[in-house]
C-alpha cells in the first residue's frame, strides 16, 4: 500500500492533544452541605461501577483516536496494489455508419445509433474510480472523440457528440486503432457497439484470433478482452443502390438516369418509385421485387434546363436513408461558334446539326470590320468559344480555339508579326489519306478510307504540332496546342472533295468542337457519402457571378468565401485559398449547393458594392453536388451471420459494483459512523 499524499500522515500528531485532554483532571470546587447522608449512598454506588466508568472513558478515547486515524488516512489517499492491478482501460467503438440509422419496432422510434449511445452511457455509469475509458466513433474512418480519462461528464459529452452519418461501414480501421492502443495498456478491454451488418473477412479473423504470447520476453502481452454488443435485429429493408446521370446518346439536350433498387429482405416487396425534379413530381413507376432481387431501369426524356433530381421509394422500412437518392442535371449551355467563310453550305449544315452549337456566320470582310476592333485583337475569344476559318487567314491571331480549313498561304513580308507558324508548299495532286490517328478524340468513330480529294497542298506544321492524318509523307490534318491557344489545321479543300458527303464529316466537326471544350460528357457533380468534394474555384465563380465580369473588375482583390449549404440547411463558409476547393464534410446524403460571395470585412458603407451587385450574386445558384449512399452492402441491414456466434461468446463486461469509489471515500464514511457512536457514548456519560 502507498499513499498519494504521504505528508498528510503528519496529522497523526493531533492524537497527542486528544490523549492529553482525556488525562487532564479538573480541580473540584468545595461546597458545604447540611448532611452527608445522601452523598455517602451515592459514593457507594459509584464505587461499585468505577471499573465500568473507566472502561466507558477508555472506549470513548479509542473511538476518538480511531476517528482521527481514519480521517488522516483518507486525507493521505491510500492506494492498494490489488486495486491498481484490477484497473480497466476500456476502449469504446461506436458504429455511426448508415445502417445504424435504422429504426426498429421495439426501440420506440430510436435509431440503432441512439440505442448504442445509451448502452455506452451505461458503461460510463459503471466505471470504477481506477478505470479509464476512451471513445472512438467509426464508419469507414475512426475518430477518437476523447483520450483515456475517468471523468464521467467528459465521457458522456463525447458520446453525445457522436452524430449519425450516411457513410458505409468498415469497422476494421477502428478495431486496428483500438488494438494498437490496447497494446500499451496493462488491462485493456475493447467494447464494440454495432449492428455488425458488414464485417470483412480480415476483421472476422482478428476477432476470432487469440493474443499471441511472446516466449522470448519475461512479461507476456496483456490479454485484450473483447465485448461485441450487437445493436438491432431487423433485416427487412429495400434501398436504392445506384442513381447516376449521363448524357443521352440520342439527344444532345437530354439526359439518361440509371436507377437500381434492391430488395434486401426475405419477403416480396411492392412499392412505387417516385421521381421529383426541383421538388415537383413528374414520374411514378410501380415495382415488385422478390426477396434478394434487384432491378435496374433507365429514365430519359428530361426536358429540363438543369436542376435537382430526386428518386424516392414509397415504402416504409427500418432504414429510410437509402430510400432517397439524389442527382443533379447540369445546365447544358450552348457553345458559341463563329464561322468565317465566303460560302460553304456543307460546313454550315454540319455545324447546324449539333444542337449544342450557337452558330454565327461572317464573311472575312465582316470579321475584320466588326469583330477584330471590338475584341482587341483576340478574334472574338470573349464572345466565341470556337472560331473556324474556311479558306481564310486572319491578319493576326490571339488566344482561343481555332480551326483552319484550307487557308491560303501567308506572305511573311506582309505580316512580319504573324503567329501562323506553318509553311504552305506546293499543291498535291489527288492525294489519298493513307494513315490517321484512330484513337485521337477528333477522329474517334471516323473512317477515312478512299476519301476522294480534289484540291490540297503540302504543309510543314510547327515543331510542336501533332499530325492526325497524312497522305503518304505530307500531313493533311494536324493540331497545335499551346497554353492559351489550340489550333486544328486541315490542308484540304472540302468543297472539292467527297468528304462532306460522308458520315465522317459531321462526326469530325462535332468531335473537334468537343475536343476544344476538353470534355465529351456532361459534368457530373456526384459523390458517395464520405468522399472529398473537389472543384475548381473558377467554375463556381463563372456560374454564380456571370454578370459581374465587366462591372466588378475592381472587386477581384476582395476576399471571397465559398458558402456551402447541405442537407437540413446546414451551412459551411470556407475561405477561397488557391485554385481548388476541398470539402470533406459529406457525411449525409443530399444536395450540397456551392456559392461564392465576398467575405465580410470592416470597410465603410461607401466602399461596399452597389445593391444590384449583391442581388446578382444572390440570384445565381452556383453549382449543386449530389451526395448519395447508394451502397448495396449497406442496404442489407441484418447482422452478418459469421458474427452472431462471436456476439454470443463475447466476454461479459466486468462488474463494477465493488470499489466503485476511491478508498478514502469509504474511510470518510466509516469515520462519520464512528463519530456518531462516540457522540452516543458522550451523551450516556452526561446522563449518568
Amino acid at each position: 500500500m502507498n499513499f498519494l499524499s504521504p505528508t498528510s500522515l503528519l496529522l497523526f500528531g493531533l492524537a497527542i492533544p486528544i490523549v492529553a485532554l482525556y488525562i487532564l483532571r479538573l480541580r473540584r470546587r468545595r461546597e458545604p452541605v447540611s448532611t452527608l447522608m445522601f452523598w455517602e449512598e451515592l459514593f457507594r454506588e459509584r464505587q461499585t461501577t468505577s471499573l465500568f466508568q473507566r472502561l466507558k472513558h477508555l472506549l470513548s478515547l479509542l473511538l476518538q483516536l480511531l476517528f482521527l486515524t481514519l480521517l488522516v488516512l483518507s486525507i493521505a489517499r491510500p492506494q492498494f496494489a490489488f486495486i491498481t492491478k484490477s484497473a480497466r482501460q476500456l476502449i469504446l467503438i461506436i458504429d455511426q455508419s448508415a445502417s445504424m440509422n435504422a429504426i426498429e419496432a421495439d426501440t420506440e422510434g430510436r435509431t440503432r445509433l441512439e440505442v448504442a449511445k445509451e448502452s455506452a452511457l451505461r458503461s460510463v455509469d459503471g466505471l470504477r474510480f481506477m478505470d479509464e475509458m476512451t471513445v472512438i466513433s467509426s464508419h469507414t474512418r475512426p475518430v477518437i472523440h476523447i483520450p483515456f480519462t475517468n471523468h464521467q461528464k467528459s465521457l458522456r459529452e463525447a458520446i453525445h457528440a457522436i452524430q449519425p452519418t450516411d457513410i458505409s461501414t468498415n469497422l476494421e480501421p477502428a478495431y486496428d486503432l483500438a488494438d494498437a492502443i490496447a497494446e500499451t495498456k496493462p488491462n485493456p478491454e475493447i467494447v464494440i457497439f454495432s449492428d455488425f451488418q458488414s464485417v470483412s473477412e480480415a476483421l472476422l479473423a482478428k476477432l476470432k484470433s487469440e493474443p499471441e504470447q511472446d516466449t522470448d520476453t519475461e512479461a507476456p502481452d496483456p490479454e485484450v478482452k473483447r465485448h461485441l454488443i450487437q445493436i438491432g435485429k431487423a433485416n427487412d429493408n429495400v434501398g436504392i443502390t445506384k442513381f447516376r446521370v449521363r448524357k443521352s446518346l440520342v439527344n444532345a439536350f437530354d439526359y439518361q438516369t440509371l436507377l437500381r433498387v434492391v430488395n434486401a429482405s426475405e419477403a416480396e416487396k411492392k412499392f412505387n418509385v417516385e421521381l421529383y425534379f426541383d421538388e415537383n413530381l413528374f414520374d411514378v413507376r410501380p415495382y415488385t421485387l422478390a426477396p434478394g432481387e434487384s432491378k435496374s431501369e433507365i429514365f430519359s426524356n428530361f426536358a429540363f434546363e438543369g436542376g435537382k433530381l430526386k428518386a424516392v421509394l414509397d415504402i416504409q422500412d427500418p432504414l429510410a436513408s437509402d430510400n432517397i437518392a439524389y442527382a443533379t442535371l447540369p445546365k447544358r449551355d450552348l457553345i458559341p461558334v463563329l464561322l468565317v467563310t465566303v460560302e460553304n453550305p456543307f460546313l454550315q449544315k454540319a455545324l447546324a446539326v449539333d444542337e449544342q452549337i450557337q452558330l454565327t456566320v461572317l464573311t472575312p470582310t465582316e470579321y475584320e470590320t466588326d469583330v477584330l476592333p471590338e475584341s482587341a485583337n483576340s478574334q472574338g475569344s470573349k464572345n466565341y468559344q470556337v472560331v473556324i476559318f474556311d479558306r481564310y487567314s486572319p491578319p493576326s491571331l490571339g488566344d482561343g480555339n481555332y480551326m483552319f480549313i484550307y487557308p491560303p498561304a501567308v506572305d511573311a513580308s506582309e505580316t512580319p508579326n504573324s503567329e501562323l507558324k506553318w509553311h504552305i508548299g506546293a499543291a498535291l495532286e489527288t492525294p489519298i489519306i493513307t494513315d490517321w490517328e484512330r484513337t485521337h478524340p477528333i477522329l474517334q468513330h471516323v473512317h477515312l478510307e478512299n476519301v476522294q480529294i480534289g484540291t490540297a497542298y503540302q504543309v510543314t506544321p510547327p515543331s510542336t504540332a501533332q499530325v492526325l492524318a497524312r497522305s503518304f509523307e505530307s500531313p493533311v490534318l494536324f493540331i497545335d496546342v499551346k497554353p492559351n491557344r489550340k489550333i486544328v489545321f486541315a490542308a484540304i479543300n472540302i468543297l472539292e472533295s467527297d468528304l462532306p458527303l460522308r458520315i465522317a464529316f459531321p462526326v469530325i466537326i462535332a468531335n473537334t468542337i468537343q475536343w476544344f471544350q476538353q470534355r465529351s460528357e456532361i459534368l457530373e457533380y456526384h459523390l458517395h457519402t464520405g468522399e472529398v468534394l473537389k472543384q475548381q474555384i473558377e467554375s463556381i465563380d463563372a456560374i454564380s457571378r456571370p454578370a459581374l465580369k465587366t462591372e466588378t473588375d475592381s472587386l477581384e482583390s476582395t476576399p471571397k468565401v465559398v458558402k456551402i449549404t447541405g442537407p437540413e440547411d446546414q451551412t459551411w463558409e470556407l475561405p477561397v485559398e488557391g485554385d481548388a476547393l476541398l470539402f470533406e464534410q459529406t457525411q449525409r446524403a443530399g444536395f450540397y449547393d456551392l456559392k461564392i460571395s465576398e467575405a465580410a470585412d470592416s470597410t465603410s458603407e461607401a466602399e461596399q458594392p452597389p445593391p444590384e451587385v449583391s442581388d446578382a450574386t444572390e440570384d445565381n445558384s452556383g453549382t449543386v453536388w449530389a451526395v448519395n449512399l447508394a451502397d448495396a452492402t449497406e442496404s442489407h441491414i441484418g447482422a452478418d451471420p459469421a458474427v452472431e456466434n462471436l456476439t454470443k461468446e463475447s466476454v461479459a463486461q466486468s462488474s463494477a459494483a465493488l470499489l466503485r469509489y476511491p478508498p478514502w471515500v469509504y474511510l470518510v464514511f466509516l469515520a462519520v459512523g464512528l463519530s456518531v457512536v462516540e457522540w452516543f457514548l458522550y451523551q450516556r456519560r452526561r446522563i449518568d
